[in-house]
């Protein structure tokens, strides 16, 4: 065998144990696909996607109370969905409620609240009237994400209204 053929692996066949990551088809669009614009996502008012956003976290609750939080935890998911509803109501998040909204352990939530931050998903601010709490908020960039994921995902946010 020579050394190309050495390196290269078949892709995991359906008798294999497990379907490798590497295996799977990329889901996302090549890089230079033009991506609509914001201008192009349906307007939703902000009440409206924050209304829509805090039903979806209530849905996953429900989910986890039904088959167990364990099985379906996905903490950077929770954290941006209360984060982006956070932004259309206009408040304010603290990194302890951030964690709470996540529903995993703390040292988990602050785990994903530090890679968040490193992506560049949210952003960390001190508060002007106590220097001893830390707000977390969604970066543009991530809310734009979300804005277009939740438009592409339908039109129930305009439905909603």
């Amino acid at each position: 065998m020579n050394d190309a053929a050495a390196g290269a692996r078949a892709p995991s066949a359906p008798g294999n144990a497990a379907l490798r990551y590497d295996d799977m088809p990329s889901v996302l669009p090549p890089a230079d696909v033009q991506r609509p614009a914001l201008a192009a996502v349906p307007r939703a008012t902000a009440s409206d996607r924050a209304r829509f956003v805090r039903e979806c976290i209530r849905r996953r609750r429900s989910r986890d109370r039904l088959f167990g939080a364990d099985v379906f935890a996905d903490p950077v998911w929770d954290m941006l969905l209360d984060l982006y509803a956070a932004h259309y109501e206009q408040q304010h998040v603290s990194v302890s409620s951030l964690c709470i909204a996540a529903a995993v352990p703390a040292t988990t939530a602050l785990r994903s609240a530090r890679i968040m931050v490193e992506r560049g998903w949210a952003i960390r601010t001190r508060d002007r009237h106590d220097a001893r709490r830390i707000h977390v908020r969604l970066s543009d960039e991530a809310r734009e994400k979300l804005d277009l994921y939740f438009a592409d995902t339908g039109s129930a946010i305009a439905a909603e209204s």
